[in-house]
């Protein structure tokens, strides 16, 4: 092996690799956030498009936080990796934590101020 070739692995890893580490947290964060909006879309789209999101929306930002939790640890050291894709993710799914929050706040104030006869 001369010394200009490079090895595979996680000391030698590909700078491909590094740059696209975190996009799986990217893609479910955005992915939990658009579950979270979903039963707003208009009343014209089908009910269970509406609907079935939100049974998703958990498994969703759990997956999302983790995997980018991960990918931060893996990075952790290398000086030009990319860590904007696993941040974002983690944000994304922390704000689709608040926004589900937000609106079960919400509900509840609403429901509590509906006068019973």
């Amino acid at each position: 092996m001369s010394s200009g070739q490079q090895t595979v692995g996680s000391a030698g890893e590909a700078p491909a690799s590094r740059k696209t580490r975190g996009t799986a947290s990217l893609v479910l964060g955005g992915l939990a956030v658009l579950m979270i909006a979903s039963p707003w879309l208009p009343s014209s789209v089908a009910p269970w498009s509406r609907f079935i999101p939100v049974y998703l929306f958990v498994p969703t930002v759990i997956s999302a936080l983790i995997s980018g939790g991960v990918a931060l640890r893996h990075m952790r050291g290398d000086e030009g990796a990319d860590r904007r894709r696993a941040r974002t993710g983690i944000i994304l799914g922390l704000v689709a934590i608040a926004l589900a929050l937000a609106t079960i706040v919400w509900a509840i104030w609403t429901l509590s101020q509906v006068e019973t006869y």
